[in-house]
C-alpha cells in the first residue's frame, strides 16, 4: 500500500505541475508590457538603497556627502542589469568621469568619485579601503546583499536567474549563503557599517532558520 501510495503521489505531482506550467509562465509573460515600467528594476533599487545607505553613513563619520552621494549613484552605471559586468569598476569610473565633466563637476571631486567606483567591487575586504568615501560605498553596496533587503533582492532576481525554483530552494541557497554573509559583514570597518551589518546577518541567520523549520516534513 505504501509503495502504490508513493507511486501515485509522484503521478499526482507531475500532473498538477504540467496543469500549472504553462498558466504560470504565461502569466508571466503577459505581465510585462513593452511601454510600462518592468516588472522590477532590480539594479536601479539596489543603487537607490546603497545611496541611501551611504548618504546616512557619510553624514554620520562625516565624509565628503558629495562624493559618496555621486559615487553611489554611478557605482553599478557599467552593470545596469543583472549580472557581474566584467571590469565594471574599471568601466564605471570611465562613464563617471565623462558624465561629470559634461555636468561641469570640478576635477578634484570626479577624481574622488572615480576612485570609489573602482574600489567597491568585491565581496570581501582583508583591509579597509581608502579614502573613507570609498569605504563608505563599499559597505553600503555590501549591506544591501544581507538582511530582509539582500533576501527579497535574491527571490526576486531568481525568477529570471533560477527558472524553477521553489522554496526548498530558496532555502537551501540560504543556508549555503551564510559563511559568505558573515565574511562579508566581518569587512565592515566603520561603526555604523559593522552595527547595520551585524543587525542584517542576525536577520539572514533567524530567516534561514525559520524557513528551514517551516518546510520540514
Amino acid at each position: 500500500m505504501v509503495k502504490y501510495m508513493v507511486s501515485l503521489e509522484e503521478n499526482v505531482i507531475q500532473f498538477v505541475k504540467e496543469a500549472t506550467r504553462k498558466k504560470a509562465r504565461n502569466e508571466w509573460m503577459t505581465a510585462q508590457q513593452e511601454d510600462g515600467p518592468p516588472l522590477f528594476d532590480y539594479r536601479f533599487d539596489h543603487v537607490q538603497e546603497v545611496v541611501r545607505l551611504s548618504k546616512e553613513m557619510a553624514r554620520t563619520l562625516g565624509a565628503d556627502l558629495t562624493v559618496v552621494t555621486l559615487a553611489a549613484w554611478l557605482h553599478d552605471v557599467a552593470k545596469p542589469g543583472l549580472g557581474n559586468g566584467n571590469r565594471h569598476g574599471e568601466r564605471g569610473a570611465e562613464i563617471a568621469r565623462e558624465f561629470l565633466m559634461a555636468h561641469g563637476v570640478d576635477k578634484v571631486t570626479i577624481e574622488k568619485v572615480c576612485v570609489a567606483i573602482r574600489k567597491h567591487v568585491g565581496l570581501t575586504l582583508k583591509r579597509p579601503l581608502e579614502p573613507l568615501e570609498a569605504q563608505i560605498v563599499w559597505e553600503a553596496d555590501k549591506l544591501t546583499k544581507l538582511g530582509v533587503t539582500g533576501f527579497i533582492h535574491y527571490i526576486i532576481n531568481s525568477l529570471k536567474l533560477k527558472p524553477g525554483v521553489d522554496l526548498s530552494g530558496f532555502a537551501r541557497d540560504l543556508s549555503e549563503f551564510l559563511p559568505l554573509a558573515k565574511r562579508i559583514a566581518e569587512s565592515m570597518s566603520t561603526a555604523p557599517g559593522q552595527q547595520m551589518a551585524a543587525k542584517r546577518l542576525k536577520t539572514l541567520e533567524e530567516l534561514s532558520k525559520d524557513l528551514e523549520d517551516e518546510l520540514k516534513p
